[in-house]
């Protein structure tokens, strides 16, 4: 059985900000990613705190999105956890 979770891509240059469904059998990991300027300096929130985005690691390929590795992690086990019991 094939699972999938939505996602929020990144906005692209237009301000568009789309949803992506992801294959979670694919995935291979995560990497927390910093926003940087035209000059490779880290870009800051008001607070002074580094701006970030999450890699998603696929096989053969790389996604960008909003979601924090800690939301897309309980994404991936409710989607496990609703499988199990459709199963059942």
């Amino acid at each position: 059985l094939i699972m999938y979770i939505t996602l929020t891509s990144l906005p692209s240059k237009n301000g568009f900000q789309g949803q992506v469904a992801l294959n979670v059998n694919r995935i291979n990991g995560f990497r927390d990613v910093d926003y940087t300027d035209i000059g490779g300096n880290t870009e800051k929130d008001l607070a002074g705190y580094p701006e970030t985005y999450t890699e998603v690691l696929m096989k053969g390929c790389s996604m960008a999105v909003a979601e924090p590795i800690p939301t897309i992690l309980e994404k991936i086990r409710d989607s496990k956890m609703r499988d199990d019991r459709n199963r059942s």
